[in-house]
């Protein structure tokens, strides 16, 4: 017998060997068809389900059916991911955020969800909330197969089912193009809404329950999960929504996806009338390539439908009689020290707010720069621009939001995540950085860490999944304009013993500063 001989009859054997036996794991009947994960004995996995399918720059259509048994035992590529340059930054934000990666590499057939379960969880049981996670990344990169957010540990502890999904970013969510209707522009927020319609339909079989879905997600996954409480789906699929780090309704303006369009065309050296054509038929790698070599920005419009220009003032103008947005319970929150990552290596702090600030009311920087030096000297400059990052973009949205959701008669939480740890640290002092609390929520931190950490851990992921069981009742703290602190401070290197894990505080001290951008944010309500 040939050595090639042997070696296809040792592949056909590998792959015979890796696919499930029909009955071997957990089966749940979708309506697309019968589908096989694993089980550990305390929680079932159902990875790399199918919810969707699309063409380049197309929106997405259900997936088809299948015949026979779909494996389920392992997960799906990511959809393709985008790291800017220069070399150094995207280096850096590969180490910082995706490392390990995708562990199915990437793809543009990508729209596959995947679905944790308490063991033995079915239709015929008691059904159990659902927690649907949306990831995070700029609307450039991210995937819901990370390793941080294996929802194994929430369903295990907690007794809820999660879900966590892929969506496209970058051009490929996101183009610009001026060929697409307005509809079809934002691609991205079209698979998480087609994600959980298919939740809403296929949940009850893996025995959740489709009536007590909650959203969450963080920074742009935060900002996905807002954009559907402000324009949602109907009949509306969820009964909950928690948003950490990522307000989508009073971001200021950021770069046109439009322009950006243009100068991929230009880039790949369209000459033709027909340009979404011939973008489209680059091959995929080679489209990456040019949108980050070209340092392109594709991200969310407003096309009326998807995400509305007038979503905090429709906020604002909610009655029980006339909603205009989702009317759900609601849950948000920041960090301690979000704009660190964001601001890594700047020096000159008057340079920054400069870019950071829209140019028409650039007559505030002066107010800014004075107020933080009082405030933070005698702190090095990079930490005063990380802490105007972070209460700009993160903390003083989170507060407004909260309290004008409140003001309207919603239900509304609001927590300040505050503590760090040697094991999760990034670089140097990063503290409590934009996404750090993430591991804790998930329960996928490093272990060996000091016991301080699976304390905030085990407290923060119950909270969050007792908000999920019954929205109205919220996580168990007291609504805003209240908020519930996590972590005491604690930095890389103290125990925390004797610390507690959670303290409730009236916000001053950590909104003292808000009130200089207010008139920022009110001229985005109406940009």
């Amino acid at each position: 017998m040939t050595l090639k001989v042997l070696l296809l009859l040792a592949i056909h054997l590998f792959q015979a060997l890796a696919k499930p036996v029909e009955g071997e794991g957990p089966t749940v009947s979708l309506s697309a068809g019968t589908a096989t994960g694993t089980s550990d004995g305390s929680v079932d996995r159902f990875l790399g389900l199918p919810f969707g399918t699309a063409d380049r720059f197309d929106a997405p259509q259900p997936a088809p059916s299948w015949e026979g048994t779909y494996d389920a035992s392992q997960y799906k590529p990511a959809c393709i991911q985008k790291f800017q340059y220069p070399e150094e930054a995207r280096n850096r934000t590969n180490s910082w955020f995706n490392i390990p990666g995708p562990p199915a590499g990437e793809s543009e057939d990508c729209l596959y969800l995947n679905v944790f379960t308490p063991a033995g969880a079915s239709e015929g049981s008691e059904l159990k909330a659902v927690m649907f996670w949306i990831f995070g990344g700029g609307f450039s990169f991210g995937t819901g197969t990370l390793p941080l957010y294996d929802g194994t540990s929430f369903a295990r502890n907690q007794d809820v089912i999660v879900v966590t999904i892929n969506y496209r970013t970058n051009v490929f969510g996101f183009p610009g193009s001026p060929d697409k209707p307005l509809t079809e522009q934002n691609l991205g927020f079209l698979d998480q809404r087609l994600a959980l319609d298919w939740v809403h339909r296929n949940i009850r079989a893996f025995g959740g329950d489709p009536d007590r879905v909650t959203l969450f997600g963080e920074s742009a996954g935060s900002g996905g999960v807002e954009v559907l409480v402000t324009s949602p789906p109907d009949p509306l699929p969820f009964a909950g929504a928690i948003m950490q780090s990522g307000i989508a309704s009073i971001a200021v303006p950021n770069r046109n996806s439009a322009d950006s369009w243009k100068k991929l065309v230009r880039a790949a050296g369209c000459q033709t009338n027909d340009t979404l054509a011939c973008i489209r038929a680059l091959p995929a790698l080679a489209l990456k390539d040019i949108v980050e070599r070209e340092r392109l920005s594709f991200l969310a419009i407003f096309d009326g439908a998807t995400y509305k220009r007038t979503g905090r003032a429709d906020r604002l103008a909610s009655t029980p009689d006339e909603p205009r947005i989702a009317r759900v319970p609601v849950l948000f929150g920041s960090n301690a020290d979000e704009g660190g990552v964001f601001v890594y290596g700047q020096t000159s702090i008057r340079a920054f707010v400069v870019r950071l600030l829209p140019t028409n009311i650039a007559n505030i920087v002066n107010k800014v720069l004075d107020r933080y030096a009082k405030d933070n000297s005698p702190s090095p400059v990079n930490k005063q621009i990380a802490k105007i990052v972070g209460e700009f973009n993160f903390g003083c949205p989170a507060k407004i939001i909260a309290e004008e959701s409140a003001k309207v008669g919603i239900p509304s939480w609001r927590y300040y995540f505050d503590a760090a740890f040697e094991n999760t640290q990034i670089f140097k002092g990063s503290g409590a950085y934009h996404s750090s609390e993430i591991n804790l929520i998930f329960g996928t931190y490093p272990r060996g860490g000091v016991p301080y950490q699976a304390r905030v851990s085990k407290v923060m992921q119950k909270m969050w999944a007792d908000f999920a069981k019954d929205p109205s009742n919220g996580p168990g703290w007291a609504q805003a304009p209240k908020v519930s602190i996590f972590g005491a401070g604690v930095r890389a290197g103290e125990s925390g013993a004797g610390k507690p894990v959670m303290t409730m505080r009236h916000p001053g001290s950590i909104d003292r500063r808000c009130f200089l951008y207010k008139g920022i944010y009110k001229a985005a309500m109406f940009r």
